[in-house]
């Protein structure tokens, strides 16, 4: 499913009123986001082109005391540069990757991109970020064996 949405940057309060952006991507599962910047007139926007998939039943919560020494380190960098690159974008970090698929990749270890396929979520995002993902994963191993 597709959707384009206008968030209109409020020039009283300095902000970008992004409430209902946000709500959109936290009830859906967001797979791809293209967003563009609009000055009509003085008047500031970001126009998002979303596709997205509805979400179904629960979210799933990760079991953090479920990782091992070495599984939390590789999910803190992960989530890190999660945040780092979501920051770097301009939206929020979950359109890149949720906790839940971060958890997910660092329990399945992928090898190669085409290892994201069985993380949910993940196969259309692993052409774009697979390559980072796993040499992230791998100098977290490093760190930790020094």
């Amino acid at each position: 499913m597709f959707k384009l949405m206008l968030v209109r940057f409020d020039r009283d309060k300095g902000v970008f009123e992004d409430q209902g952006f946000n709500q959109f991507c936290q009830n859906n599962n967001i797979i791809r986001v293209e967003k563009e910047f609009i000055n009509n007139e003085g008047n500031i926007y970001y126009s998002f082109f979303i596709e997205y998939l509805p979400r179904k039943g629960s979210h799933f919560i990760p079991d953090m005391e479920s990782l091992s020494e070495l599984e939390q380190a590789q999910y803190e960098k992960l989530r890190d540069w999660r945040n780092e690159l979501a920051a770097n974008e301009g939206f929020p970090a979950y359109i890149i990757m949720y906790n839940s698929q971060i958890y997910e990749i660092v329990k399945k270890q992928p090898k190669t991109i085409s290892d994201f396929s069985s993380i949910k979520g993940m196969k259309s995002k692993a052409e774009k970020y697979g390559e980072q993902i796993i040499k992230l994963l791998q100098e977290a191993v490093l760190e930790i064996e020094k």
